[in-house]
């Protein structure tokens, strides 16, 4: 009973993944390649991160509703503000995808004060043409509220043929979430 569980769950978060990477109709993006990652949610534009996706578009749905926080952050001045406030259906927002070298030692950081939500955070690897393995590894499942920031990290090695590297958050359930430093890094960087 608990294979098929897994099993289960395994294609739940593959047809959720390839649902958020494939279908962008209900997405809001705000792009510049020239940015980078943008892990501070310090570069925005009308509102929103640069580099970052919100799915579902939060400008069509009011169960979702995206800021930038300039009062509690943990680097630079802002930090990204998400608000649930119905638990109709789960949220996601992910980054931009990030070049890695097959074999190299990287390093996933990031810190999020949470206030109510259930949050699953999912590294996801495609090669170079953009095509995912559907193999999302998690670093975080969580529905425990917390009064201080909590930095999370995840040490991977890129296997042959990957090229890029995605965070996916997904965000379930009624509250507030907040996420700062996000970092995605060659290991032998400190941060």
């Amino acid at each position: 009973m608990k294979r098929i569980a897994a099993v289960i769950a395994l294609l739940a978060l593959a047809f959720a993944t390839m649902m958020i990477v494939s279908c962008q109709s209900n997405e809001l993006v705000k792009f510049d390649r020239s940015a980078g990652l943008n892990g501070g949610f310090e570069l925005t534009d009308s509102g929103y991160p640069i580099n970052w996706a919100f799915s579902p578009n939060p400008e069509s749905t009011e169960s979702l509703q995206v800021y930038i926080d300039k009062i509690r952050f943990v680097e630079g001045s802002n930090s990204l503000r998400l608000v649930s406030t119905q638990d109709d259906r789960p949220k996601a927002f992910r980054s931009q995808s990030v070049p890695v070298d097959s074999g190299g030692e990287y390093r996933i950081g990031f810190s999020v004060l949470n206030e109510g939500c259930s949050l699953r955070v999912n590294r996801i690897m495609t090669d170079a043409s953009g095509m995912t393995h559907f193999e999302a590894q998690t670093i975080l499942d969580t529905s425990e509220s917390t009064t201080e920031w909590v930095r999370f990290e995840e040490l991977f090695t890129a296997n042959q043929g990957e090229a890029y590297v995605f965070l996916i958050f997904l965000v379930d359930g009624v509250g507030t979430l907040w996420c700062d430093h996000v970092r995605v890094e060659e290991r032998t960087s400190q941060y």
